[in-house]
C-alpha cells in the first residue's frame, strides 16, 4: 500500500542567499525548524486549501493568499474572509490533524505528505492521507488506527520526516 509513499517535502535548511536578512534567515529557520506542521515549498499548510471550508462547505477549497492567515508557523489560506476569521477564533478546531501530514502514516510512525483532496472528519478533527488507497487501509481499522496515531504524533511531531526514515 504505502510503496508509492513519499516524505513531505521540507523546505531547504541551507540558506541559498549569502547576503539574505536576518529577519529572512530567522523566518526560514522557524519555518525549517518546525517540523510539526506539513507546509509546501510556499511556505503553506494543506497546500493552501481553505481548512475551514472542510466542515462548513463539506469539500477542500482552494484559498486565496488574500484571505490569509500566519499561524504556527505556517501560512494557511481562505476561500473567504468570514472563513478566515472562523479559523481565527478557534485555530486548533480547524488546523488538520497531525499538522497536516498524512494520518495513516502517523500509524506507521512517519510523515508523508498529506493530499488535500483526500480528506475525511474523524472525531470533529481534518484528517488528509497520502492518497486514496492509503485512506481505504486506514479506514479498514479506523477505532485502532485513531489509537496508534495518539500515540505516534506526540513521539514523532518535533521529527523531520528524514530522521524518521532513518530510524526505522
Amino acid at each position: 500500500v504505502l510503496g508509492s509513499c513519499t516524505q513531505s517535502p521540507q523546505q531547504n535548511t541551507e540558506n541559498s542567499s549569502a547576503d539574505s536578512t536576518a529577519a529572512q534567515s530567522e523566518s526560514v529557520e522557524s519555518v525549517v525548524t518546525n517540523y510539526s506542521i506539513n507546509i509546501d515549498e510556499k511556505g503553506r499548510a494543506l497546500r493552501g486549501y481553505d481548512p475551514v471550508a472542510y466542515f462548513t462547505d463539506g469539500e477542500p477549497l482552494e484559498g486565496s493568499q488574500e484571505f490569509s492567515y500566519q499561524w504556527n508557523d505556517a501560512e494557511y489560506y481562505f476561500a473567504t474572509a468570514e472563513n478566515r476569521d472562523q479559523f481565527i477564533s478557534e485555530p486548533v478546531r480547524y488546523a488538520p490533524a497531525n499538522g497536516g501530514y498524512c494520518t495513516f502514516g502517523v500509524v506507521l510512525a512517519k510523515k508523508f505528505d498529506g493530499d488535500p483532496a483526500i480528506w475525511s472528519v474523524h472525531n470533529d478533527r481534518l484528517h488528509v492521507f497520502l492518497n486514496q488507497e492509503v485512506q481505504e487501509k486506514f479506514l479498514q481499522d479506523e477505532s485502532g488506527n485513531l489509537s496508534r496515531v495518539a500515540e505516534n504524533w506526540p513521539i514523532i511531531q518535533d521529527k523531520s520526516p528524514e530522521e524518521l526514515e532513518v530510524s526505522s
